[in-house]
């Protein structure tokens, strides 16, 4: 295994296993066909890119910055403590999950964030066991969090309504005895929740709980 700068020869190879990564886990709706580029306007002075390989083939990749001064200085999670880095993109492939590579390519990447001048990373998760047993076997501690969940509200009621076909403009039209419907809502639907609480109001298909972690480097 071998742990190096990405290069831009690595872009489908990276977008690749960034999505059988995240297809397997709870970041499915991050999956993208383009790789981003992050820089000052994301409130970067310095973006940090490494992949791993294995017999060549990358098989892991981890994107990172280390915030600019205006960062530093409005950022939500951690003030007077420095100045921060946040991790953007953090994957292994599935087949070669569970052979040390994301715990080398984790730490090389902080390693560098630490050079670039960045005195903690913060760090954003799901309900993944892998990872945040990772991340907090290095040290990293819960600041924040909230729920996401595949909610319908107890409340909805599908309107009682007919289906017809307007022919003349070929728009699906549907009745209900109050009138024409306009929108027709699509339940269960992702919801983020604030308090624990307010999902009592939802009947929950799926839910986790994401986290966001503060390490010292």
């Amino acid at each position: 295994m071998k742990i190096r700068p990405y290069q831009p020869a690595d872009e489908r190879a990276y977008l690749n296993t960034v999505a059988l990564a995240y297809m397997h886990s709870q970041f499915r709706d991050q999956i993208s066909d383009q790789r981003d580029a992050f820089g000052e306007a994301d409130g970067y002075r310095t973006v940090i890119s490494l992949v791993a390989t294995m017999d060549g083939l990358v098989v892991g990749a981890i994107d990172a910055g280390v915030f600019n001064d205006d960062r530093v200085k409005h950022d939500l999670y951690v003030q007077h403590q420095g100045r921060g880095s946040y991790i953007e993109v953090f994957a292994v492939s599935p087949s070669a999950q569970g052979q040390g590579i994301g715990r080398a390519l984790l730490k090389a990447g902080l390693a560098k964030l630490k050079t670039a001048g960045a005195d903690f990373v913060e760090i954003f998760t799901r309900s993944d066991a892998a990872a945040n047993g990772l991340y907090q076997s290095l040290g990293a501690r819960e600041i924040a969090h909230n729920w996401r969940a595949l909610a319908t509200p107890k409340s909805y009621q599908a309107p009682k309504a007919k289906w017809a076909l307007d022919e003349g403009t070929q728009e699906l039209v549907l009745t209900a005895a109050a009138g024409r419907v306009e929108a027709l809502p699509q339940y269960p639907q992702w919801v983020t929740f604030f308090t624990e609480a307010a999902m009592a109001d939802y009947t929950i298909a799926e839910s986790y709980r994401e986290r966001t972690y503060l390490l010292k480097l």
